[in-house]
């Protein structure tokens, strides 16, 4: 990007914006509302701005982000955590909302292409769905908890009650996402490739099409990475660590563990696979990391050349 165009770093909190526009050093503050967001967009215009960065911040930003588009600026996504990164890079060890800002700006600056890819509405809806799956999940798994410990009887019913209602409500949350996905098109035909594979079950399919929509047009290690089962090599010099899985969206990768042990069982492809690495004196835990990454790579195949899970005897 040229350092001459103007670029608004905006930092997102619940009730404010704190915006800085690079270069020139505009500073100001409005407020995350309708009155706030007209004063921004025409404050932003007024000085020339014509592309915007804010980071992701558990969906604060979507009210923001949709209002700079629908005025006809560029806006730009940015990771968090890449942002904090390069702060830290430049010696910026403070971190208050206005120096956020500066720092959002200035990694636009630098580096235009790293924004994060924009959800499709339907995959957002897909996402809250899949959100209130975890809670209620989350409220299963600690009612079931309890009921190991208590013994009195009133308290016992209680619990029982609300986990039925939690497992209830549950099934209708699964019914959602069913139905969120057969709404779309393009969404239940990724749906019904995903499922074609061995192993591939609604959980990780819903999981794959709210949460990581470049699949199927991302090459394999992008994918990966997406996924969070890319292992990132450590070689310096003469040390030679074992490699980790760092990065992508890791809400992924205990979903596609369970799937690679399913794939393991079931998947005379996969099987074979984690036979050779068992073979090969691998860990275990590395053999379900690997499979994972497997099924991803497939997948993102299948996907892109719009061909269902094939059944063959692995060479």
């Amino acid at each position: 990007m040229d350092d001459t165009l103007m670029v608004a770093g905006i930092d997102v909190s619940k009730d404010k914006l704190d915006v800085h526009v690079l270069p020139g050093n505009l500073v100001f503050t409005v407020g995350r509302d309708r009155r706030g967001l007209a004063e921004l967009t025409r404050r932003l215009h007024r000085a020339g701005v014509g592309r915007a960065a804010l980071e992701a911040s558990g969906g604060y930003e979507r009210l923001v982000l949709d209002q700079l588009e629908a005025d006809g600026l560029v806006v730009h996504l940015l990771n968090p955590a890449r942002v904090r990164h390069f702060a830290e890079a430049a010696g910026v060890l403070a971190k208050t909302d206005p120096i956020d800002a500066r720092m959002i700006a200035s990694f636009c600056q630098h580096f235009p292409e790293k924004g994060l890819t924009r959800k499709p509405e339907n995959a957002r809806k897909l996402t809250e769905f899949l959100a209130v799956r975890a809670m209620l999940l989350k409220a299963i798994g600690d009612a079931r908890n309890q009921l190991e410990h208590l013994a009195h009887p009133n308290l016992r019913g209680l619990v029982e009650s609300c986990l039925a209602e939690a497992r209830s409500r549950l099934v209708a949350i699964d019914q959602g996402i069913a139905a969120a996905i057969a709404e779309d098109e393009a969404m239940a035909c990724k749906a019904k490739l995903v499922r074609s594979m061995i192993g591939a079950g609604p959980v990780l399919t819903s999981n794959l099409l709210a949460r990581v929509p470049e699949l199927g047009s991302a090459d394999r290690r992008h994918a990966a990475h997406l996924c969070a089962v890319a292992p990132a090599d450590k070689r310096s010099g003469k040390s030679r660590r074992r490699a980790t899985i760092k990065g992508g969206r890791d809400q992924l990768r205990p979903i596609l563990h369970m799937a690679a042990l399913a794939a393991i069982r079931h998947n005379p492809v996969i099987a074979a696979f984690a036979k050779r690495l068992t073979a090969a004196g691998k860990p275990w835990r590395l053999v379900i990391a690997a499979g994972a990454r497997k099924i991803i790579v497939i997948l993102n195949a299948m996907l892109r050349d719009q061909t269902s899970w094939q059944i063959k005897q692995p060479a």
